[in-house]
């Protein structure tokens, strides 16, 4: 059952969604991604328990990556310099490396799809990102038997089956609307499987975190990385096809 506190904050959410992308100016989508980046990171420091990991990294190249609309690369190079620090100090462990492997590389990753497809590129990602979820949660309930993942024991095999269809078959709606049916086919299943992976890595961090939400910022609904751990995966798969 939803509660009504899960409804209104989900109807908020969608609302903030369609004005930021309606209004879709530059700026504000900069703050908007720099402040998601911030509260995701804020969230996975208590996730990972690594309260002295610092957002300058981060946000260093959140802000150089936008500057040079190279942000996944940069990124990339954050990783890089990090882990090679840790090894530098010799670090008994290279842990706090996780922090901005995860949240932060995928971030930059859906930033680097606005950056380079627009919001456009975003709407289509999460849409096809939804009527997976959506395909999953509904098939999985109706035809779910079969268990898919210790990770994350509610999801079935039959449901992960069914959402995948059901993204590919929106991504092939939009490409025989669009052109380019056979692409979309193709790239709607490689954001689907992705989107699962994201579910399931996200739900692995908090299973091994011993808490059942990544943070409790949404009422009803955790943290933010509840809400974008599957699109922020997926963004890998837009950014590599399109």
């Amino acid at each position: 059952m939803f509660s009504v506190t899960r409804i209104i904050s989900g109807l908020v959410m969608v609302t903030a969604i369609i004005i930021i992308a309606l209004i879709d100016v530059y700026w504000v989508n900069l703050v908007v991604f720099g402040v998601l980046l911030y509260l995701a990171f804020d969230e996975a420091k208590r996730l990972f328990n690594l309260p002295n990991a610092s957002f300058i990294p981060a946000l260093l190249a959140f802000l150089l990556g936008s500057y040079y609309e190279k942000a996944l690369l940069y990124g990339l190079l954050l990783v890089i310099l990090v882990v090679g620090y840790l090894v530098y100090k010799k670090a008994d462990n290279l842990k706090l490396s996780l922090i901005y492997l995860y949240p932060t590389l995928p971030i930059l990753a859906l930033w680097q799809v606005y950056l380079n497809e627009g919001m456009l590129g975003i709407f289509l990602l999460i849409l096809v990102v939804v009527f997976c979820d959506s395909g999953a949660y509904f098939i999985g309930k109706m035809l779910g038997k079969t268990p898919f993942s210790q990770t994350s024991p509610n999801k079935t095999l039959e449901g992960v089956i069914g959402g995948v269809l059901c993204a590919v078959v929106a991504g092939g709606v939009f490409g025989a609307i669009a052109g380019g049916f056979w692409f979309w086919i193709l790239l709607s299943f490689f954001i689907a499987i992705l989107a699962v992976m994201g579910d399931l890595i996200e739900s692995y961090f908090k299973r091994i975190a011993g808490v059942k939400d990544s943070g409790d910022l949404i009422p009803g609904h955790g943290g933010i990385l509840d809400r974008i751990d599957a699109v922020i995966i997926a963004s890998f798969a837009v950014v590599v096809f399109l």
